[in-house]
Parts: structure tokens; sequence; C-alpha cells
């Protein structure tokens, strides 16, 4: 037996520091880590207080027992072990130690093989218990797995997205794009990835592209880019794009959301999604020794390897000195804890590299203060870097996974397996009007129509058998029956399906139009005949169903020869190219299009509406030569005076006109004498433009680039023209000044053919309106009481009963008297549409309100106020204005209260900035509740009480009549208290 002392030992000099061999005796006793010393043959030498706790004996017992009372003996890698530090004096291996109890302890072993002072072969043996780390190890693989399947659930989520998900490399090569590109750009995501993403760019937006994509380099994330891509049928698809660059994986992930309608509405809405990922480090256990102000006074080996800074180095420094600034005080109460305390472990914390790095520790620290060998605070730290990137990933995915749950705009949800409800988030609920509680007491079941429910049933089973499905279904709330499609994924752990994951969009409005459409069209056929434009029907295959006589007169063909054809063998797919284009997006989106046609052929042009149905299509074409002829002559004109001659004027730095020509003298009145030295822009422009024109003109002078820029002026008769300023700057070489050439053509006759196109096109799609709800009157209205009638009178031949006669009788008055009233609505609106085409007049106005008081029966207000703010002639079509304020005085007495005696308030105001007339009719009546009805105040029919008898059709014609007018019509009510009706129109001069 050798033995094993510290007294009179003094250890070997080295790099200047002399280390007492007490010190690393008791260092050694009070190390957590377990440490043996022993023979090569396995006899116990020396053993620590960690190793006897470590394994549950004493330290006789385990002198007297030796290496094999520690020793697993179904472990071969104990074999290993010894094998290899016989035969290179060294081993550092996993394998299993027993401890007294017979339970096996997983435990790193590192063995040295050195020689004593006295020649004798010594193993010393340091041991590492893992039992937490390996625990930490499956806790990180679980959590590693959770994040996996969360993943799994995201990328089923961005596969299902209505909004286009995508990834490409900076040369714009396309690696991912979700299935949404099939509905927003016609695309299959195969039929797209590897190609460059510029091919389905609008050629106008590829260079904003481009520096947007630059952009997004530079700055790693940007949000709201909006450009345009091509559709595969050709059309224009309006994006927004969020981006974001990953320099690690140099490639640009974006998040594009089909923005075409939001364009028309002036709306917009968003959200982007960001993938990381970090490298794990491997990091080893460090020990040092402490001063109680945290100087150090001894720092292991391993510790140098790990930070990189030799232990001479440490020994000259704090150890507050490595600590991240924001962790000190946190460390510090640690520390100061150990002082009164014996042992404490602290929080992870910063700890500084040599190459000024963080990384990541846990320290376990002891109160040796006590203790004479050591006299210190023995420090015992664990780099658990990768565990702590490791944390703070699945944290953050945690965190991206909730968001897309909880902060999604539309209803999402999951199942268990059978059906119950187990996470609603809160667009879920507020569909559901439930609170969370409430929801997980609910089945999906419990929601279903009776007529879906079978349905329902078999998608869900679908689900579970791992299949993801998207359906429409319909959902029965406590106030109405909803309709939504909704798309349901499985939710797959290890293999197994555990529960479904469902999204929610509300289609109710689109089935609701849907449904509308459907009873419409069954109606439509007794009145066909009666549309004054050509219309023909074809089925999803655009074979011909139906044709009225008007089309057969324009297209010079007969009904029984088309009726079963297919259109393109009728007329050829080259001569109506783009006819058949559209008609293939109106079959494909299910939406109205309206579009025109020329064939070359019949020198025919035709305006075209296409209305797509679940049967084909319905089609409205009207004749338009005439109206093209004029827009022809109308171009002519602006070509005729964009080629006038024009003026040509030299200006100086200063702005001063050097030279004219003849052409400007001609235009401007002035001569070269009059104007030269003086400032044309000071001078020309007409005083009313000059604040928005004149600060654009100066900006644009002081640039070094060439503009053309439009502005009215004034010439010195004081006439009033527009010129297309052509300016071009160059350099004189005499005097080195900047000069400008301007050219200036006269484009006043464009400027009022383009006033002509528009008036044109305005009065072109109010007629197109007009039409469209004279062809929703006559297919929604007249259908309903024909039909009556129809069985009426096929049921009068069926009895002989007097009673049920006189019955059947009294319905078909009835009925017939309802088909009267609405062919007198058709008449009025008609009549309305005939209006249009007067011409405008100069009338007197208090004549017209006069005219419609006196048709109000006297006993039908108690109060009249009448104030036109001295308006006495206006310029409008009388019969319109007569019509409004007749309709509106009207409904005012109509819809008094019964509580109180009618007050009446009639007011006129001028505004002649605007060219425009108000007229206001005020009552104290019933009132209407706009927040319930403001969206259908003007609407056909729309009724909103119903006590006194109406159609429902006099504010239409008033907003009708206001917008023929060049007008429009506002309202301000409250229920009980009255209401006041604002109609503006032009004061035609």
């Amino acid at each position: 037996m050798i033995k094993i002392g510290v007294e009179g030992v003094v250890a070997p000099k080295g790099k200047g520091v002399e280390v007492d061999m007490g010190i690393m005796s008791a260092l050694v006793e009070n190390s957590p880590e377990p440490i043996l010393l022993l023979t090569p043959e396995g006899e116990i030498l020396y053993v620590n207080e960690a190793m006897c706790q470590l394994v549950g004996r004493d330290k006789e017992s385990l002198l007297q027992l030796g290496r094999e009372a520690l020793r697993d003996q179904e472990d071969p890698r104990w074999q290993l072990v010894i094998q290899e530090r016989e035969q290179s004096g060294y081993s550092r291996r996993e394998l299993n130690m027993v401890h007294q109890d017979g339970t096996k302890i997983p435990v790193e072993v590192s063995s040295r093989l050195f020689a004593a002072p006295s020649g004798q072969e010594l193993v010393s043996v340091h041991v590492r218990d893992q039992r937490s780390y390996f625990a930490a190890q499956r806790q990180i693989q679980h959590q590693k797995l959770t994040l996996q399947d969360n993943l799994h659930d995201l990328q089923r989520v961005l596969d299902y997205s209505a909004d286009l998900i995508t990834s490409f490399r900076l040369d714009g090569t396309l690696l991912h794009i979700n299935k949404a590109s099939i509905a927003i750009l016609g695309y299959t995501p195969e039929e797209m990835l590897g190609r460059n993403y510029r091919e389905f760019i609008h050629p106008e937006d590829l260079l904003g592209t481009e520096d947007h994509t630059d952009l997004v380099q530079e700055k790693l994330l940007t949000t709201h880019f909006r450009n345009r891509y091509i559709h595969k049928n050709g059309s224009v698809v309006h994006l927004s794009w969020v981006s974001a660059y990953s320099a690690e994986v140099n490639r640009t992930y974006c998040i594009g959301r089909e923005i075409s309608q939001v364009l028309e509405q002036e709306k917009y809405q968003l959200e982007s999604e960001q993938r990381l990922q970090a490298l794990l480090l491997q990091g080893t256990d460090m020990i040092a020794i402490l001063s109680p102000d945290g100087g150090y006074i001894f720092a292991s080996a391993n510790t140098e390897r790990i930070l990189g800074v030799p232990a001479s180095d440490f020994l000259i420094r704090n150890a507050f000195d490595f600590v991240h600034p924001e962790d000190i005080p946190a460390v510090r109460e640690c520390f100061e804890q150990v002082l009164s305390a014996k042992e404490v472990n602290t929080k992870p914390f910063r700890f500084k590299d040599a190459q000024g790095h963080w990384r990541w520790v846990e320290s376990y620290i002891t109160n040796c203060l006590d203790i004479p060998t050591i006299k210190g605070i023995v420090v015992n730290s664990r780099d658990i870097t990768d565990r702590v990137q490791q944390e703070i990933l699945l944290r953050e995915s945690e965190q991206r996974y909730k968001a897309l749950f909880h902060y999604n705009p539309n209803p999402v949800y999951s199942l268990d397996l059978d059906g119950n409800f187990v996470s609603v988030n809160q667009a879920g609920l507020g569909l559901l009007q439930v609170s969370l509680e409430e929801a997980k007491k609910l089945n999906f079941r419990i929601l279903s129509t009776p007529e879906s429910l079978e349905q329902d049933e078999l998608e869900f089973q679908k689900v579970l058998r791992g299949e993801p499905v998207t359906r429409e279904s319909s959902l029965v709330l406590p106030d109405r029956i909803m309709y939504y499609t909704f798309t349901e994924m499985p939710i797959v752990i290890d293999g197994q399906v555990v529960g479904v994951h469902g999204i929610v969009k509300d289609i109710t409005q689109a089935k609701e139009q849907q449904m509308q459409l459907e009873a419409s069209s069954k109606r439509m056929n007794n009145i066909l005949e009666s549309i004054k434009d050509a219309f023909f029907t074809v089925d999803t295959n655009l074979r011909f169903t139906y044709v009225n006589q008007v089309f057969e007169n324009i297209m010079g063909v007969r009904k029984e020869d088309i009726l079963g054809v297919d259109v393109r063998d009728v007329y050829s797919e080259k001569q109506y190219a783009t006819f058949y284009a559209y008609s293939q997006k109106g079959l494909e989106t299910g939406c109205p299009v309206h579009f025109e046609e020329f064939s070359a052929a019949d020198n025919l042009w035709l305006d075209v509406s296409v209305y797509p149905s679940e049967e084909g299509l319905s089609i409205f074409m009207r004749e338009i030569n005439s109206r093209k002829n004029a827009e022809a002559e109308l171009k002519k004109l602006s070509l005729v005076a964009s080629k006038t001659v024009n003026s040509v004027c030299i200006i100086d730095q200063e702005g001063r006109v050097e030279w004219v020509n003849d052409g400007f003298m001609r235009i401007t009145g002035y001569s070269l004498e009059e104007i030269k030295g003086q400032r044309p822009i000071e001078l020309l422009p007409n005083p009313e433009t000059t604040a928005e024109v004149v600060p654009l003109l100066i900006q644009n002078f002081a640039g070094d680039d060439p503009f053309v820029q439009e502005v009215q002026c004034r010439s010195k008769t004081g006439d009033v023209y527009w010129s297309r300023l052509d300016v071009t700057p160059f350099w004189d070489e005499q005097n080195g000044q900047k000069k400008h050439i301007v050219i200036e053509t006269i484009i006043t006759e464009e400027k009022k053919a383009e006033e002509v196109r528009e008036k044109l096109t305005e009065e072109l799609l109010t007629r197109n309106r007009n039409l469209e709800q004279f062809t929703y009157i006559v297919s929604h209205n007249l259908r309903s009481p024909v039909a009556n009638i129809l069985g009426l009178t096929s049921l009068l031949g069926t009895s002989d009963k007097p009673e049920l006669q006189e019955g059947l009788v009294s319905r078909l008055k009835l009925t017939a008297q309802n088909l009267d009233q609405i062919i007198r609505d058709l008449n009025e609106m008609l009549s309305l549409q005939a209006g249009i085409t007067e011409e405008a007049e100069k009338f007197q106005l208090p004549k017209v309100i006069e005219q419609a008081l006196q048709v109000l029966p006297a006993e039908s207000f108690e109060k009249l106020t009448v104030n036109l703010n001295g308006v006495k002639e206006i310029g409008s079509i009388k019969s319109y204005v007569s019509s409004i304020i007749n309709n509106l005085l009207t409904n005012a007495v109509k819809y008094k209260s019964p509580d109180r005696p009618l007050h009446l308030a009639i007011t006129a105001e001028l505004h002649p900035e605007k060219e425009m007339l108000c007229l206001a009719v005020s009552d104290n009546g019933l009132g209407i509740n706009l927040e319930k009805e403001g969206k259908n105040m003007f609407g056909l029919y729309k009724r909103f009480h119903f006590h006194v008898s109406g159609r429902g059709l006099g504010l239409y014609l008033v907003r009708t009549q206001a917008e023929a007018l060049g007008g429009y019509v506002t309202v301000e009510s409250a229920l009980n208290e009255g209401s006041t009706f604002k109609v503006w129109i032009k004061n035609f001069r």
C-alpha cells in the first residue's frame, strides 16, 4: 500500500506560479467531481468524498473492495477502458458504475497512467456523473421532436394558406412556392419551381422589383412592397409582399397576398414569416477558486482550453470582468449568497471567451473559505451554450406557432379523435360567440346542420385516416345559418393521428349570392325576349342553349341552326379571340366580366357583358359602331391638335427669355422685344393654376434632366390655353452657363377631346348600370307573379266548386295587380333612363318647390320652413329636380311620427366653386337606424317601416336621378328623431 499525504510536499514550479500541494489535495478532496487514484491492477489507493457519495459507499469499503466494487459486470466498455489505457496510457469513455443499492449510474470516466516519484505506475481517474446530462439530452430530444411536429403542422398550414409563400436565390431562381400559386397566378408549384421569378413579373415592374430585392438584402426584412404579376391566362395580378433575406442560406423568403380587389377598393391588408437556424456548440466543465471579492486564485487547465485565456491571465483578473454587464447583478447576488451559505447554484449567465464571444454557463459555487488549505470560493462551471441556444430556438418556434394560431384573422381550431374542440383561437370564439371554456364542451357535430351532418362526418373520418380535406359546409349559429370553407388536416405524432387541425373561411355572402343567382336564373326564361340587347346563353362546354331575336338580327343567324351547337363552330376562335378569353375567365372565376370585341369580318363593334352561372354563361351584347366611330374622330382631333406649329424659346440660367420664334409670338401674343429678359414662368401660367404648377416647374428647371410638363397658360390678350412643354437643358460653350430649350405644343383641343371622351364614357357606364338594374328587376320580380298566374289559371279548370273558383279568381286578381305594379315600376325606370338624354335648361327653383308643396295635403304637416339662401334660377333637368323634391317630401309625410306634428324644412345652398347645388329636405319623423339599414338605404325595393304601404322605389329613384345629374345623395338620420336628406347636383351654367 502506498501512503498518500501532503506534508512537506511542494509542487514543481512552472510558468512562474508556485502551488502548495496541500491546496491541491484539499481541492481534490472538496471537488464536486469524483476522483480516484489506483494501481493498474485495480487496487484503489485514494478516493475523494464526491466518489463516495456517487456510489453510496464509504472510503474504507472502497479501499478494501477496489475497482470491482464500482464495475458493472454487464458493461463490456469497462474492459475497453482498461485495454485502451494499457495501450496508450490514457482513456476517456462513457460507461456504467454500480451503486451500493445495485442501480447503474451512467458516468464519463477519464483515466491516465503516470509514474510516481518512486517509479511506481499509478492511474488517476476523474469521473463525471452523466445522469443530469442524459436527462437534459432526453428533454432536448423531446423538445426537438415537438418542434419538428410543430414545424410539420406549420408547413401544412403554409401549404393551405391563401397567401403566396415562396423563396428564391439571389439570381431569382424559385426554390419553393406553395399551392396558393394555383389560385393566385394559375400556375402549379411544379410549373414555377426552377424558373426565374422575373418571368412572371409585369414588364413595367421588373426594375422596381429588382431594386426591392437589393433592399431586402441590405435591410434583411421589408414589408408592404407591391408589384404586378402576369397570370397564366394573361391577366394582371397585383400582389403585396413581405420579404426577408437570410444570409446564412443565401435565400430570400417572401409572403405575397393577392390585392387586386383591395386595390380596386383602395384598401389594403398582411403578415410575415421567418426561418432561423442556429449552430449547437459543445462545451465542458470549468473549475476555479475565487477570493471573496471575486479575484482568481486558481483556474484549471480545462477552463483555459474552453475560453482560450491562459491561466496566468486569470490570476490577475476578477471573475466579474468576464461576466456580461446585464448578468452581473444576478451573478453577484448568488456570489453574496454563497458567502453566507455553503452552496449555491446559479442561473445561466453569459461569460466572455478569449475572442470576446459570450458563452452561456451555469455554475455550482461552494464556500470553502473555512478550509485553511483553500481559503476561497470553489466554482464549478459548465458550458451550456448548446442547451440555451436550443431552448431559445424552441421558445421562438413555439411563439411563432402560437402567433400563427392566436393571431390568425381566420378562425383556427383543433379537435380530438371524437370531434370535441380542444383549442379555438380568438377569431373562432368570436364566430361561435362562446368562451374558450364553453367551446371545449362542444362537439363539431352539434354545429352541423341536419342536411350536412352526414357529409361532415364522412369528411372527418377521412381526416382521421390521414387525408387533408377542404370542403364547404354550413354552421348553425344562434341567430342564423352561416356558410364556410373548412380546411382540415390530421395532427400526426409518431406516425399516429392524434387530432385534427382546421382553418375556417367565411363564404356566407358568396354562397347567398350564388343561391340568389340560381333562383333568378330559373325566373328569366319568360322575359328574355323583351330585352332590347342581344342576349344568348351557353353551357359550360360553350354550346348555345338560348338566343333572343335581337341576337339573331345583329349576328345574322337563326336560332334553329345554332341551338346545341358549339360557339366555336359558328364563330372562329381567331376572329373572336377576346370573346373566348373573357368567356373562359368568367367560367374559371365565376365572376361577371365586361369587354368590347371587334369583328373584322362583320365590321362590327360589340359591347359584351358575360355573367357566369352553374349552367354556363349568360351574355349580353350591344352594337356600338356609332360610339367607336365617335371615339376615332376624337383621336384624330387630338392628333391634329398635337401637330400644330410649335413655339420655341431659349431661357438662360436665371430663367429669363433670350430668344423666341414666331410660333411663340403667334401663340402668346408677346413679341421678342416684349418678352426678352422676362421670366415666362411668372408671366404665362394661368393664375388659377400657378400655385400648383409653378413650384413643380421651378424644381424641374433646377435639375439637369430633360422633362415634359403640361401647364395651363394665359396669352397677352387674356386667352387661356393648354400647352405641353418639352424642356431640354444644355450648356452654353461660350460662357459655361446652363440654359434650356423649351418647345411648346398647344394641346388645348386635345384637353377638350379628353373631357369629351370622359363625359361619353361616363354616360355609357351610366346606361350600362341602368340596363343591368333593369335586367335584375325583370329577372327577379316578373317571374314570380307570372308563375302564380299560370298556376292559378291551370287550377280554374280542375274544380266546379263555386267557393274554390271564387278564391282562385280573387288570388288571380291580386297576382295580376302585383304584376301590374311591377310593370309600372319598370315603366317608371325606363322613363328615368330616357330622361338622361334630356338637355339641361334654366328654370326657377322656387317655382318647382312651390309646385311640389301644392301636391301635399295641407293637414299633412304643421310647420314648413323654406330657406333657399337667395337661390332662384338654376341649370339642370327640371323633371329630375321636381321628381327628387316630390319623392323626399312624400316620404317625409308618409313616415311622419304618430307622436308629434310633422315639421318640414327645405333648404338650398349654391357652391359656385364646385358648380354644385345642395338641396336638403329635413323632417322630425320616424327616422332610420343607419347602423342597421345604411347599406340598403338607396336599394331597389328596400323598405324600413312596414306600418304604411310602399314599394321601396322612391329613394332608389332619388339617388339614380341625382347621379344622372352629376351628383350624389347623403343622409343624416336618427331613429324616432327625424331625417335630413341632402341631394348634391351639378348646376350647369
